[in-house]
């Protein structure tokens, strides 16, 4: 991987883990993603960027974390759908 490749990736990579509270938070938006991916049949970086960007809109409005994975499930699935 070339530089600017690697500084890229890097980039992505650390304002994606901005949006997650702790490793544990990761580990379970990850697993919904790929369930959402394996469902739609679409590649799992393709619902994360679309995930990712729901999750960081919700969890500003959010008083319980607990159910952002259905909520921002829902609303991927549904833009999916409705594309």
């Amino acid at each position: 991987m070339d530089t600017i490749e690697h500084i890229v990736s890097a980039s992505s990579n650390a304002v994606a883990d901005t949006i997650y509270t702790d490793v544990q938070d990761k580990e379970k938006h990850r697993s919904v993603i790929q369930s959402i991916a394996d469902e739609l049949d679409r590649p799992m970086h393709e619902i994360a960027g679309m995930y990712e960007e729901i999750l960081k809109d919700l969890r500003t409005q959010a008083v319980i974390d607990d159910y952002l994975p259905v909520l921002v499930s829902k609303r991927v699935k549904q833009a999916y759908r409705h594309h």
